[in-house]
């Protein structure tokens, strides 16, 4: 058991590809994120989190189906963005420019094949 916080461990069976984690910054939480192919562009979302924020957001979007497309791009018709993730985010999480939510939104994207797998880097110089 690899054990990268205080209260968010991983098994071996926790890392893969669709099994990210979020060291947020100055707030000192760290933020696990794992997406499930469902097929079709849907997934599960699960997220364990030391930020009470977060476990917020996990509790109502947790065992959902989520339909990825509509998570991740706008509605060709309407331009409009109907995205349950960031509509959840934008209710719950205080901070918006918490680095979290873009770690969950690429994850649903790999976890479906739309994006490989790449760490992504903010760093202050």
């Amino acid at each position: 058991m690899l054990q990268v916080a205080q209260s968010v461990k991983l098994s071996i069976e926790d890392i893969n590809m669709n099994t990210i984690i979020v060291f947020a910054g100055i707030c000192g939480f760290t933020t696990r994120v794992v997406a499930e192919d469902r097929g079709d562009y849907k997934a599960e979302l699960n997220i364990d989190s030391e930020c009470p924020n977060w476990k917020k957001v996990n509790e109502v979007l947790s065992a959902k189906d989520l339909d990825v497309m509509t998570e991740l791009f706008k509605d060709k018709k309407t331009g409009v963005l109907n995205s349950q993730v960031l509509e959840v985010f934008l209710k719950t999480i205080p901070h918006v420019s918490c680095p979290v939510l873009s770690g969950v939104l690429k994850a649903l994207e790999v976890s479906v094949g739309l994006a490989l797998p790449k760490d992504a880097t903010i760093t202050f110089k």
